[in-house]
């Protein structure tokens, strides 16, 4: 990862203007091509699933994210280079209902005996009984890893 995005990710952790999903989701998309061989692949979900729940999760707050999106690309440019295909996608989809239940059948491909219907009704549970979309994220993954879902 080049120096550039390093000092830049190191500002967006500080910058109280930036959720900690967007920030996360930065970090993702700025350390991905630094793996060689997509040996990170062993060690986390396929990107389908997790450039899928990132966009499910970011739906859920689609004008605050997208707030959140455009501060990264005035202020952080190297990073926003990383992130602008999500931060366009959730930008012109303005069917978010068409673009929430692509996401959610991606998640529900890798999983079983769940479907896409029961994938966003546990991403809306979460987001609602969570203090932030973040922590709503966490507990999402928990579920998928233990309720017998998870491959």
């Amino acid at each position: 990862m080049s120096d550039k995005k390093i000092d830049e990710l190191q500002k967006l952790y500080d910058n109280s203007k930036v959720g900690a999903l967007v920030q996360e989701i930065c970090e993702y998309y700025a350390t991905r091509d630094d793996y060689e061989d997509n040996s990170y692949q062993e060690e986390i979900e396929p990107h389908e699933v997790v450039e899928s729940v990132y966009t499910l999760f970011c739906l859920q707050s689609r004008e605050q994210i997208l707030d959140e999106f455009s501060l990264i690309q005035k202020k952080y440019p190297s990073l926003y280079a990383c992130v602008s295909a999500l931060h366009n996608n959730l930008l012109v989809n303005m069917d978010c209902r068409s673009l929430e239940i692509s996401s959610a059948q991606k998640i529900a491909d890798h999983a079983k005996a769940t479907s896409s219907d029961e994938v966003i009704a546990r991403a809306e549970s979460f987001t609602r009984s969570g203090n932030s979309l973040a922590e709503a994220m966490d507990n999402f993954y928990s579920w998928l890893h233990h309720s017998d879902t998870a491959r």
